[in-house]
């Protein structure tokens, strides 16, 4: 009942933006036992969420399965707002510029995903002088090896301060990721370029990227019963 409640102000746009379009219905359908399973979650965001319903249904699946790392970038804070020198925009100032964007990283969403969490705290740079246009087209080689490096997403600050130039020239990016081992060059570098003119007293402070997930990171298993007998 509680629930109920809460949808309440939602209904009008629910009905106009997925009930009576089959489009989305048929997108969103299969994963409403996970929609309200995670409700808390989404609830907040419902008013955002239906306004962009006719770009982010398609891609409902993925993006459920993604959900805690995608919720981190639903809040802005006043520092980042004027960072970026975007303003404006409330909590989803950086949600709306990453729009434009979606279908690159949703289709490579499994790959990208665990680098997300790490990014986050480097979106305003990403996002300054258009870098995120730049770099978006070659997301899959930039982290090639989703998982099992990390270091190129947690010491994006690092990279972007010794070549974020690099990426204002024509041509450059694109020739770069071109090469068959530039992923490893990017992932030596991100590691071991001096950090103390960007952190400054901060330079040893370090994101945990060992790489230590394995390869069920993101697939959610329920515990048997049998299992949880043995844990009480």
């Amino acid at each position: 009942l509680g629930r109920l409640d809460r949808l309440e102000s939602h209904v009008t746009p629910i009905l106009s933006g997925v009930l009576n379009n089959k489009r989305h219905l048929r997108s969103i359908e299969p994963y409403l036992d996970v929609i309200l399973e995670r409700f808390d979650d989404i609830e907040p965001h419902l008013p955002w969420i239906l306004e962009h319903i006719d770009t982010l249904a398609p891609y409902t699946g993925l993006l459920l399965r993604h959900i805690d790392e995608l919720l981190l970038y639903a809040a802005v804070d006043e520092y980042e707002a004027g960072a970026d020198g975007s303003g404006g925009g409330g909590n989803y100032a950086f949600a709306e510029q990453l729009l434009p964007y979606l279908e690159v990283y949703v289709s490579q969403l499994d790959l990208v995903g665990p680098h997300l969490p790490l990014l986050r705290p480097h979106l305003p740079l990403l996002l300054k002088h258009n870098r995120i246009r730049i770099l978006s087209p070659h997301v899959g080689a930039l982290f090639a090896k989703g998982y099992k490096d990390l270091s190129a997403s947690a010491n994006m600050d690092i990279l972007l301060f010794y070549f974020g130039w690099a990426l204002r020239i024509p041509f450059v990016p694109r020739l770069f990721f071109s090469l068959p081992g530039s992923p490893r060059l990017v992932s030596f570098l991100a590691a071991r370029l001096p950090k103390r003119l960007v952190r400054g007293r901060c330079c040893d402070v370090t994101c945990l990227s060992d790489g230590d997930y394995g390869d069920s990171w993101n697939k959610l298993v329920k515990k048997s019963e049998g299992d949880a007998s043995d844990g009480a």
